[in-house]
């Protein structure tokens, strides 16, 4: 799945088929190998809050080189929405102050993705 350390691909797709919306930060090291995987759940079928702070904090605990970021639709659909677009966006820049990379974000649903990069959105 677009690149990612093969280790975490059977992770995410359980997250794909999760019934409320969810986020996982993957961490990398500078090779691109997953360091970790953090897991945020939400309550809410619709969306999930993205805590600036808690991936920061992730990405300098793990002495992350680069991050991808996840997350389902319960709805099937995998287009992102504004929101999605503008908290990726707020997440990439604040990670680029640190010289970190977002390298993707990717929403999954049940049989599809998208992801940012290739859209051209990150």
């Amino acid at each position: 799945m677009h690149g990612l350390d093969p280790a975490v691909l059977p992770y995410l797709l359980t997250i794909a088929g999760a019934a409320t919306e969810s986020i996982a930060i993957v961490l990398l090291d500078a090779g691109g190998r997953a360091l970790a995987v953090h897991h945020i759940p939400s309550p809410r079928i619709s969306s999930v809050s993205v805590p600036l702070r808690t991936v920061v904090a992730l990405a300098l605990a793990h002495d992350s080189h680069d991050i991808v970021m996840v997350h389902n639709h319960p709805s099937g659909d995998p287009e992102p929405s504004r929101d999605d677009v503008r908290t990726t966006r707020r997440v990439a820049s604040a990670l680029d102050a640190l010289g970190i990379r977002l390298v993707d974000h990717l929403v999954l649903a049940a049989d599809a993705s998208v992801s940012f990069r290739a859209r051209g959105l990150l």
